[in-house]
């Protein structure tokens, strides 16, 4: 689709809709105001447009911009601490690339010298995602590879959530399961992937299989660990991948990891994050995995 990085919308009605879009955003109206952003949503729907502006990239969403990119801006703490922890000619991996966002924020901070490899299961994230790397300009430095990730090498029956595609998942996650779809899809360990290559961050938001994907980069951890990972812990998907909610945490400690909550300053204690994330109140956080405790942000 031609689209022109200056705009935000396109068609007469976000011409003339646009300035008051970009003065709702540059006043925080858009983040702290729900009336605001659904004024915003409504004008991006309306006009149909498929493309949105935000952190410097001119991205395109999936149908349903499940990230909601057309507020401006997305998990700027996160962003914040890929910003500060990751390093430029560092390599990357990420596992659940969906459409590519994050894919371009890794690619824009470890630079041209750097590299980054990505999976996405999901066929029509993975053509949205090759085309946004492009389209920013990074792919010739950056690989979207489709398939999953887990502790053995074959398929899968995979299922795309009905409205949200960051709940897409190796399991039919109830919360979203009107209208979505299942389908096939080839699974792969990263010790097969990579016998010999190393990585410097490995990021994995795959919807509780985390703990599998571990376990087929044993040999990864065991002789080549990378340096940093960030993790979402969620004991709910992993209970329903089969998984003990513990097996995660215990298996990056063994590996020699200090393991700090993002946003906090101190080492996780185990038994307390346990308690406040179960699988029957399905909370979620996103954990900090420093090989070097040094580099640890410990106060």
């Amino acid at each position: 689709m031609e689209h022109n990085p200056a705009r935000l919308y396109k068609g007469p009605v976000g011409v003339a809709l646009e300035p008051f879009v970009r003065l709702a955003r540059g006043h925080g109206l858009a983040r702290n105001h729900r009336s605001v952003w659904w004024a915003h949503r409504a004008i991006w729907r309306l006009t149909r447009s498929n493309r949105v502006l935000i952190n410097g990239f001119d991205v395109e969403t999936d149908l349903h911009d499940s990230m909601q990119l057309a507020r401006g801006y997305f998990e700027v703490e996160e962003v914040a601490w890929y910003n500060e922890h990751i390093r430029p000619g560092e390599r990357v991996l990420e596992l659940g690339t969906n459409m590519g966002y994050f894919a371009c924020v890794f690619s824009r901070l470890v630079g041209p010298t750097g590299s980054y490899v990505g999976y996405e299961p999901d066929p029509m994230l993975r053509a949205i995602a090759d085309r946004n790397l492009e389209t920013n300009g990074f792919g010739a430095m950056a690989e979207v590879r489709e398939a999953a990730v887990a502790d053995k090498a074959g398929s899968a029956t995979f299922y795309r959530a009905g409205r949200n595609y960051g709940n897409n998942a190796l399991f039919h996650y109830q919360r979203d399961a009107r209208w979505g779809t299942s389908f096939d899809v080839r699974v792969v360990t990263l010790d097969e992937e990579f016998p010999e290559r190393e990585f410097d961050f490995v990021k994995m938001d795959i919807q509780g299989a985390e703990a599998a994907a571990l376990e087929g980069m044993a040999t990864m951890l065991a002789h080549r660990p990378p340096r940093l990972m960030l993790l979402e812990y969620w004991p709910h998907g992993q209970q329903q991948m089969g998984r003990d909610p513990r097996e995660m945490i215990d298996r990056v400690l063994d590996a020699g990891y200090t393991v700090v909550e993002v946003g906090t300053t101190q080492p996780i204690d185990v038994d307390e994050l346990l308690v406040r994330c179960n699988p029957e109140n399905q909370r979620w956080v996103n954990l900090g995995c420093f090989r070097d405790r040094a580099d640890a942000p410990i106060s």
